[in-house]
């Protein structure tokens, strides 16, 4: 098993690159009156400038547990693993993380969440993990509770 620390950050660093602070910002914009972006709203020709670092975990209330419907290619290059189909339950085992607990965290809140991950490769890496609450519908028109999850190289050592 892998092992990654986890630090909960209350904002994001002021020293993020650019771009990890453009995509909170473009999914600030799509919030209005409090309440959760719409996909409409960030749909992938918006997200397209970070189609490699985001993920996205779909929310199935009936279990309180998530199904990654899109792991993000960042990712799956670094960690070398592919968890689009699985339950964050299954990271978390993995790679001794909380991501299930973050996600239920996020989704309750309807807030958004900011982590520094670090974890040992070639040389200790940190990377910054946005995850941001979404809402979308299904055909039918029922709502359905998603999460953004991008993660961004922040710096190593």
């Amino acid at each position: 098993m892998a092992y990654a620390q986890e630090t909960r950050l209350n904002n994001l660093p002021e020293d993020v690159p650019d771009r990890v602070r453009k995509l909170f910002d473009v999914w600030r914009a799509a919030t209005w009156a409090n309440a959760l972006p719409d996909r409409k709203d960030l749909s992938s020709d918006t997200l397209a400038p970070w189609i490699n670092d985001i993920g996205i975990y779909e929310y199935f209330p009936e279990r309180r547990d998530f199904v990654v419907r899109i792991d993000a290619p960042n990712m799956i290059a670094a960690s070398g693993e592919n968890y689009q189909g699985c339950s964050p339950h299954q990271i978390d085992h993995d790679f001794g993380t909380r991501v299930h607990a973050t996600l239920l965290d996020v989704i309750d809140s309807r807030q958004p969440a900011f982590h520094i991950i670090g974890v040992e490769r070639k040389v200790w890496e940190e990377w910054v993990r946005l995850l941001l609450p979404v809402q979308t519908r299904d055909r039918a028109g029922q709502r359905i509770l998603q999460v953004l999850v991008a993660h961004f190289f922040y710096r190593g050592r």
